[in-house]
């Protein structure tokens, strides 16, 4: 029998979750939702997804696909699952696509977005970083515009880490203030793990007065995630939207 090839747009909380990818003895949202998958169709699935985003990180976009041998109706599939998922795993949206499509490979832009909040907050406490410092938004936006193109990102990148190549290409990377808070902005073609927490965390270092400009420029040079500054929390970072042709 000839499998289906199933898409889902996904959002959820990544608060309880140490991140996308499944692990042992951890409980992760790959797991989580393979899980409800098998409830649904009794099909055991490896789920791919378009970005694994880390522990505590969340998604109002995520892309995934996985293929079953159960014909079922799209709405069945989408409510189905919402009724297995915990509350703060939702399907958004679901698809059936072509047998070559890969959420991963297939995906040309994604989209993040890091939320700041200079002050402090009890309502958005898990979906932001409160920051009690003062910074320079000028700066901010002066460095966000430093890094569009294609570049080496490795100092703004875990040390280790399982690909070679570290050069991305930013296609928009800006700062913009919305309903209190500071809010990054950042769409590229592919994302090294911790690449937005790192820039973020530089970028509010050099805000503060920890770095100079030019002692940005010299770390993105540098390729040496030692150069660079802090990692922001993960509670603030959204993978927002998946682009594909």
């Amino acid at each position: 029998m000839e499998k289906v090839n199933i898409k889902l747009v996904l959002e959820y909380d990544g608060t309880n979750y140490h991140g996308w990818q499944k692990q042992k003895n951890a409980s992760t949202v790959q797991e989580t939702l393979e899980n409800a998958i098998y409830k649904l169709t009794q099909e055991t699935v490896r789920v791919i997804a378009a970005g694994r985003t880390d522990t505590g990180v969340h998604a109002r976009g995520q892309v995934v696909n996985f293929f079953i041998k159960k014909k079922l109706a799209l709405e069945k599939i989408k409510l189905g699952l919402n009724a297995y998922l915990p509350a703060d795993i939702v399907v958004k949206k679901v698809e059936e696509v072509p047998a070559e499509f890969h959420a991963r490979y297939d995906a040309k832009k994604r989209i993040y977005q890091y939320f700041i909040k200079f002050g402090t907050t009890a309502i958005y406490r898990n979906y932001c970083w409160q920051f009690f410092q003062k910074v320079d938004r000028d700066i901010l936006s002066d460095l966000a515009s430093r890094i569009v193109g294609e570049h080496d990102f490795s100092a703004f990148c875990r040390i280790k880490t399982e690909v070679k190549n570290k050069v991305c290409r930013v296609y928009e990377s800006y700062w913009r203030e919305e309903d209190g808070f500071s809010i990054y902005c950042i769409v590229a073609n592919r994302f090294l793990h911790g690449m937005v927490r790192s820039l973020v965390g530089t970028m509010i270092d050099v805000a503060r007065g920890y770095f100079t400009i030019d002692q940005f420029n010299e770390i993105l040079q540098s390729r040496n995630r030692r150069q660079a500054g802090i990692s922001a929390p993960a509670r603030g970072l959204f993978l927002e939207e998946v682009i594909y042709n």
